[in-house]
């Protein structure tokens, strides 16, 4: 019995009697009230009747307030047809109770705003009373009910329409801003997965580099006890170096090796330190050298290291170039040898030592910066690998 008291009057409750709206209302009642009263009341207690006409301005005066205060629609209606009812009779009786009609057309269109056509059928009501209280006048004055009503009603149906449109517009409003909220989490979880990204990649760049060179050093280390104390050293520095970057790549900091040098600089000292004594290799820069951001340094770095050790460790090359080109809307870095070369169209990481995927890590992180990567044979023998990053004139 709850539940279906509750769909029976399912309607959404009107605005607190406090809102400026309501306030309106509750002025225009008033005041059309008090008209009324100053021009048409004029009580007397000499009869039954004169009784009933004396109470029938209050009772309106209830039902009014009813239909304006109550937040159930069923007794907002019960309101205005109380309201109504005591109307007529006083109109009927004293065409000068049709002031109070204002305030009945008003009240009309706000017992349900979700129902306009509620507040048609009751306006239709007032309109068609007042019409009967005007019919022994002039005939001018029977189109007055009617133009108020079309009045109001076209006055309901805009303020209704612009209701929905508000309601619309909050609702987009807050659609939007889900949206929002929804790209701001997305480009925070593409911040988290970049940043992921590039740890992987500087840790291969790095660390596995590193840890590659202990392992070759360890191996060699085992086939010659004469250079056992010199490989020792050397996976000492090495396992420094690598402890150094580590504590740089948790700082989050630049690559120590452009700390305080130029890139040009960086790639020579990193060419003359990884080539092994019988490897050749130079640095070529084409262009002037421009300032780049940190983050096309860096790559461009670690695509020339990334380029140099698979040179050395698995073409068997003996000849490693680096070209440092600065051209007009961009900045590449080649890394040429003459090695074995690959077969074109089979290309993968050979390497085994860091899991294989040093080529595949720096092509995101190229592609990041809207940049390319590229692994072709040489022209003789050997290969080339070509990274270029776009960076404006």
């Amino acid at each position: 019995m709850k539940l279906a008291d509750q769909n029976s009057d399912s309607s959404p409750p009107s605005p607190a009697p406090d809102s400026p709206r309501e306030g309106i209302w509750a002025g225009l009642i008033g005041v059309t009230f008090v008209v009324s009263m100053a021009l048409a009341y004029r009580p007397s207690f000499d009869s039954s009747a004169d009784i009933v006409s004396a109470v029938l301005p209050w009772l309106a005066l209830a039902g009014m307030v009813l239909a304006w205060s109550a937040r159930a629609f069923s007794m907002r209606l019960l309101g205005i047809l109380i309201a109504i009812a005591a109307w007529y009779f006083l109109v009927i009786s004293d065409d000068r109770w049709t002031v109070l009609s204002f305030a009945l057309y008003g009240l009309a269109f706000i017992v349900d705003s979700n129902r306009l056509k509620v507040g048609v059928a009751l306006a239709g009501v007032v309109t068609a009373i007042w019409t009967l209280a005007s019919l022994g006048g002039p005939a001018w004055t029977v189109l007055i009910p009617l133009l108020v009503f079309t009045a109001a009603s076209t006055i309901a149906f805009a303020i209704q329409r612009i209701a929905r449109l508000t309601t619309e517009q909050a609702e987009l409003i807050r659609q939007l801003e889900s949206t929002r909220e929804d790209l701001a989490f997305s480009e925070r979880s593409r911040g988290v997965l970049e940043e992921r990204t590039r740890m992987a990649g500087e840790i291969h760049d790095t660390l596995a580099q590193g840890f590659t060179s202990i392992v070759l050093l360890a191996r060699a280390a085992k086939r010659s006890a004469d250079r056992t104390e010199e490989s020792l050293e050397s996976i000492e520095v090495t396992a420094q170096e690598n402890l150094d970057t580590a504590r740089r790549l948790v700082e989050s900091s630049r690559p120590e090796e452009l700390d305080k040098v130029s890139l040009p600089d960086a790639l020579k000292r990193h060419l003359a330190a990884s080539l092994p004594e019988k490897v050749g290799g130079q640095l070529e820069v084409v262009g002037s050298p421009v300032s780049l951001p940190g983050s096309v340094e860096t790559i461009l770095l670690r695509a020339a290291q990334e380029g140099v050790r698979n040179a050395c460790i698995h073409a068997q090359a003996s000849r490693v170039d680096v070209t440092l080109s600065y051209l007009h809307d961009a900045v590449a870095v080649g890394v040429s040898d003459d090695g074995i070369g690959f077969e074109e169209g089979r290309v993968s990481d050979r390497g085994t030592l860091t899991g294989g995927q040093g080529l595949a890590t720096l092509a995101r992180r190229v592609e990041s910066l809207s940049g390319n990567l590229k692994l072709e044979p040489g022209e003789v023998s050997g290969s080339v690998l070509t990274v270029v990053i776009p960076v404006g004139s």
